[in-house]
């Protein structure tokens, strides 16, 4: 394969992939042999990579690991620029301000020195001279005259702000910078449940992750325009697999602060589920997939607790009782899932609903300790019981007829 043929980009996604689909085999220099590029053009590559935050383990050989994915295809942010941004938060925290002495500690905080005293130095005199630190005898102090507040819009200006860049995205081409505002406001606030392929189970909100958001995003994008992907797939520490696949949705599920990708692996057809933190890389092919029949995202998770899907609704009924917040959080909890019915009375609230994985159940259940008891079905009491059973044991205590 000659490097000629290969752009940065193409080259770069390519050295991630070898690296990826088979661990501890390759080194810089084996890569550059492969690709037919010169090393320093290797080097170079790795470098660009590792400022989009991957991260690999090198053993004494030279052979690579990838440990962590990052961004790909997106314009790294120079060291030298994350560090300015860094003595500007450490600053701003710090009204009455600090010495250089003082934000050298707070980079080399342990024994190896990781921001040399001249690199700080630098970064100093280039904020000094755009005006946004300034040195009133020893101590460094922000400038605050010159530094915008944090911007705080409510739920309307957000959907606002989000319409009028989809406009503005129709009328003519928008910058880059201003395509990534709009696809972190489609994060904030969503659209309409027709245009919509994400689904937020249960409705709470997700911890933001900026790689992760750039993947559903980009997953979310080629669901809606039916475009076909290629993904790095990789379990553990087994080697990643590339995987053609017809991309139908995303999911949040908050119990475990996950994000999934649901999709049609394009080799036998079936519907599946994706961990997102295993997705390395996603290329978008340029192909386009026909619609599952009769796939909706929605009625596909209308019985599922959780992500994972039993196709087999079981019925079931469990007590709430007034225990600490128990009741206003089932209902906080619960107040988007339209399968379940809350009926109150004077012990509490009895909750009744179908339900597709009952493991996943069970462990938003055990989080209410007595303030929950299952009444049916008998398989999932049963789940309840062994659990607190071995709970009881583990600290000493004796188990009498749970059933």
């Amino acid at each position: 394969m000659g490097g000629t043929s290969l752009d940065k980009l193409t080259r770069q996604r390519e050295l991630i992939k070898r690296i990826a689909t088979e661990p501890w085999v390759h080194t810089c220099s084996s890569l550059a042999k492969t690709l037919g590029v010169n090393p320093i053009t290797v080097q170079r590559d790795f470098q660009e990579i590792k400022d989009n935050g991957f991260q690999f383990k090198q053993d004494e050989q030279g052979t690579l690991y990838l440990q962590v994915s990052g961004w790909n295809g997106v314009q790294p942010v120079k060291a030298s620029t994350l560090r300015q941004m860094e003595i500007l938060r450490i600053l701003t925290s710090t009204p009455q301000g600090l010495s250089l002495a003082e934000i050298y500690k707070r980079f080399n905080r342990r024994d190896e020195e990781e921001v040399s005293s001249k690199t700080l130095e630098r970064a100093m005199k280039d904020l000094e001279k755009n005006n946004l630190i300034e040195r009133r005898r020893e101590e460094y102090v922000v400038c605050l005259e010159h530094i915008l507040p944090p911007l705080e819009l409510s739920e309307q200006e957000k959907t606002l702000l989000f319409e009028a860049l989809k406009v503005a995205g129709a009328l003519a081409p928008i910058p880059e910078e201003i395509k990534s505002v709009e696809a972190k406001l489609k994060l904030w606030i969503g659209e309409n449940a027709q245009s919509r392929e994400t689904m937020l189970v249960h409705g709470r909100t997700p911890t933001q992750d900026v790689h992760h958001s750039q993947c559903c995003v980009n997953l979310e994008e080629a669901a809606r325009s039916k475009s076909r992907v290629s993904i790095l797939y990789r379990k553990e520490e087994e080697p990643a697999r590339q995987l053609r696949l017809n991309p139908l949705g995303i999911v949040y599920y908050w119990v475990l602060d996950n994000w999934y990708l649901i999709a049609q692996d394009e080799e036998d057809q079936k519907v599946k589920t994706y961990l997102m933190n295993r997705i390395l890389d996603v290329t978008r092919l340029g192909e386009t997939f026909s619609p599952v029949e009769g796939f909706d995202l929605k009625t596909w998770y209308q019985y599922a607790w959780g992500v994972y899907r039993e196709q087999s609704p079981v019925p079931i009924k469990i007590r709430f009782y007034k225990h600490f917040s128990t009741l206003n959080r089932v209902r906080a909890e619960l107040a988007k899932r339209e399968t379940c019915t809350l009926t109150e009375d004077k012990e509490g609230l009895l909750m009744t609903d179908q339900v597709e994985g009952l493991d996943e159940l069970a462990v938003w259940l055990r989080g209410f300790g007595a303030g929950a008891e299952v009444i049916e079905p008998p398989a999932l009491r049963k789940k309840m019981t062994d659990e607190f059973s071995r709970l009881l044991q583990m600290y000493g205590g004796e188990v009498h007829g749970l059933h």
